[in-house]
């Protein structure tokens, strides 16, 4: 049972609940922002064209309703049987408007999204082309600095070389002077 009341509590806490509730209440408003609008404006319109008071008494009498009358007092005995179709078409212009309205806010929302997906794409494609420039520019930094590396290596070397050519001039020379002098003793 513990279980059961911290799931609960998690699945309260996800923000999914209140969402849907504003959801609920959005809908709730919206619907009778509708039923107003068809109440107040198309029913009107329509029992204008059919001659009725409003679309609530729109109607098929199947049997009709047999009544009644003692000491002057009206009494339903045996109660009508009418199909309610100027309910039902009521209801049927409130659904294709609120579902009108919902496709809008869907094909809106699907747009924007699209839109920021697109963006976001596109800023990504330019991240990893900048990124891929600096790898590049890194790469060949590294290329030059490792040239550098191997010409002041090669430098090195070559100095050393002449260095070692000179000393080893310098001892033919003396050894040529040491045998010079031996041979005039």
């Amino acid at each position: 049972m513990k279980k059961f009341w911290e799931d609960f509590k998690n699945f309260i806490k996800r923000g999914n609940v209140v969402d849907m509730a504003v959801g609920v209440a959005v809908a709730s408003a919206f619907t009778a922002i509708v039923t107003a609008f068809t109440k107040g404006f198309i029913s009107p319109l329509l029992a204008l064209l059919t001659g009725e008071s409003g679309m609530e008494e729109m109607k098929w009498i199947i049997r009709e309703a047999v009544v009644e009358t003692v000491d002057g007092v009206e009494t339903v005995v045996v109660a009508e049987v009418a199909i309610l179709w100027g309910a039902f078409v009521q209801a049927l212009i409130n659904f294709l408007i609120i579902a009108f309205a919902l496709f809008l806010v869907i094909r809106i929302a699907g747009a924007i999204t699209a839109r920021a997906a697109k963006l976001t794409n596109e800023v990504k494609n330019k991240l990893s082309g900048a990124d891929e420039e600096a790898e590049a520019a890194a790469k060949a930094a590294e290329e030059a600095a490792k040239a550098a590396a191997e010409a002041e290596a090669a430098a090195k070397a070559e100095a050393e070389a002449a260095k070692e050519a000179e000393k080893e001039a310098q001892l033919d020379l003396l050894r040529e002077i040491r045998d010079l002098l031996k041979e005039k003793q």
